[in-house]
């Protein structure tokens, strides 16, 4: 009788052809006297993307997304660093897939070499979870002591977890996670920079499964091995000539630095998905728009000091420093931008209409804040004489020396 293997992952819209390879890799390994169950969490995917996830269904093998949003739904999960919402899901595996007692989750920036199978296999030994550990070196050692005075030869990296979902949901393992970011978000500076990864080391310190390394590989030692202590170098070295799943940890990606060690069995597999250019075109374009990033932080610097983040905001003037902090706000979200206005300026920018600055009195009661985008103070300062003449009140007002310096 054939072995039901479930496995899952999630993406976001950005993510959905690096998932694609990842989830033709565990495809390209299976065995066809398993059936593969594979599943990818999403919120909020878009048609085309179902579609082209989907397509990689055959006979032994299921894939399908699913949408977990009345799962997370009024769950506060906040970003960090460079990892998404989406990081968050695997703790919710056991809420989402009931009918499964074991699974095994994969993040999707990784390349399964072997098949899963054997992995799904591992016992539990009565743990809620098996995990890889972390390789041990002087950064993870000072963060694992800062969160919570942990071992890092004893912690995990989470982007593979074979999860008993009676063992887990037993230990409420997911609310104890949940209430410590909670209190994280308080912090003024957070602590659990790697998101759920911390709060679940916390929480499952000392009480989860050890799996071989081999099932774990993180590439990003393999160009900083100085980095990793002398005594784990070895064991690593080792892994990397022949590991089983290869996580592309970190902020490097072989897709973004295809000239970096191993990046070519990612391009590899891409190619014999047959989605090679598309994933080389999409990046193109992203550094493109890197760049419109770039330009529009690179000069000139929104007062971020002077105005409380979730304001709602007027920007007079649409120049070159309106623009600026009109797609700063754009980009960070951390203020809304209610009226722009600019006294010699008509039409749109950026997509928003350009109002005459007299629209400003007319709607005073719409915002918080009138930010000055003018780089000159003499200007500046005349139009903040201007507008008080005007009737905005002074607290309003906002001007300061916008320009970054140029090393």
């Amino acid at each position: 009788m054939a072995k039901i293997i479930p496995v899952v992952t999630t993406t976001d819209s950005a993510y959905v052809l690096n998932c694609y390879v990842a989830v033709f890799s565990i495809i390209n390994k299976s065995d066809k006297g398993n059936i593969y169950h594979i599943y990818i969490m999403t919120t909020g995917l878009g048609e085309k993307d179902i579609e082209l996830l989907e397509s990689l269904s055959r006979e032994h093998v299921m894939v399908k997304c699913v949408d977990i949003s009345g799962i997370v739904r009024g769950v506060d999960l906040q970003e960090s660093m460079h990892f998404p919402v989406q990081t968050y899901y695997r703790m919710f595996i056991p809420l989402a897939f009931p009918n499964y007692e074991k699974i095994l989750y994969l993040d999707s920036d990784l390349c399964v070499l072997h098949d899963v199978s054997e992995l799904f296999d591992s016992d539990l030994e009565g743990y809620g979870v098996g995990v890889v550990r972390d390789v041990p070196c002087a950064y993870l050692e000072g963060h694992d002591r800062e969160i919570g005075d942990l071992d890092c030869k004893k912690t995990f990296n989470s982007g593979v977890m074979l999860i008993d979902r009676n063992v887990f949901e037993g230990s409420h393992v997911r609310e104890k996670c949940l209430a410590l970011l909670s209190e994280d978000y308080k912090r003024s500076k957070r602590k659990l920079i790697y998101a759920d990864n911390d709060a679940l080391n916390l929480v499952l310190y000392e009480k989860c499964k050890i799996l071989d390394d081999k099932w774990n590989f993180q590439w990003q030692y393999l160009w900083k091995m100085e980095t990793v202590y002398e005594q784990y170098r070895e064991a690593y070295e080792k892994t990397a000539q022949n590991p089983y799943i290869i996580h592309f940890t970190g902020k490097m990606k072989p897709w973004t630095h295809p000239d970096y060690p191993m990046a070519d069995l990612f391009w590899d597999l891409a190619e014999k998905a047959g989605i090679a250019r598309r994933i080389a075109y999409k990046y193109i374009v992203d550094v493109r728009k890197e760049k419109e990033v770039f330009d529009c932080f690179g000069l000139f610097r929104f007062p971020y000091s002077c105005i409380l983040p979730g304001s709602r905001i007027a920007i007079y003037a649409a120049g070159q420093v309106g623009k600026a902090f009109y797609e700063q706000m754009q980009i960070t979200r951390y203020a809304e931008v209610v009226i722009w206005v600019d006294k010699g300026y008509r039409g749109s920018q950026c997509g928003k209409l350009i109002d005459a600055p007299q629209e400003l009195l007319k709607r005073s009661e719409e915002y918080q804040y009138v930010i000055i985008a003018i780089d000159d103070k003499q200007i500046g300062d005349q139009v903040f004489h201007d507008l008080k003449e005007m009737g905005i009140t002074e607290d309003k007002l906002v001007w300061s020396p916008y320009k970054i310096k140029q090393s």
